[in-house]
């Protein structure tokens, strides 16, 4: 049997509102809307990074019934590979994330930084040693 091509398409966030959680990914990040369904039941914006049409997209849904969408402990970070962890972590505060520590270097010269989404969504960025 042969396996079947399988791609990383998207990850989806569920956010309470879509207009702050919109401006917090354009403002840290640079996302982009690439398409918007609004249904009966949700808004959902798809986002991509400037230069990756293609994703892995990241994907804001807001349920319009207001059902609780607090963020839990049952999965890990969004992860962001950046040439700058620096700026990139400070254009992520000033556009409203919270910093979980600052910057630090692992095995291998990696730097890590976590943060969080003002919607508690936690985010990990990454930069490569040159």
């Amino acid at each position: 049997m042969t396996q079947p091509s399988l791609r990383l398409a998207f990850f989806k966030l569920n956010v309470p509102e879509i207009v702050p959680a919109l401006a917090f990914w354009r403002d840290a990040f640079g996302f982009e809307v690439t398409q918007t369904f609004d249904e009966a039941d949700f808004l959902e914006k798809i986002l991509a990074l400037p230069g990756q049409p293609n994703g892995p997209n990241l994907m804001l849904v807001a349920y319009k019934d207001g059902r609780d969408v607090t963020v839990g402990h049952g999965h890990g970070a969004i992860g962001l590979q950046c040439s700058d962890i620096a700026a990139s972590h400070e254009r992520a505060l000033k556009a409203g994330a919270r910093a979980d520590g600052g910057i630090m270097t692992v095995a291998g010269g990696i730097k890590v930084a976590v943060l969080h989404s003002p919607q508690g969504h936690e985010i990990e960025l990454v930069q490569l040693p040159s």
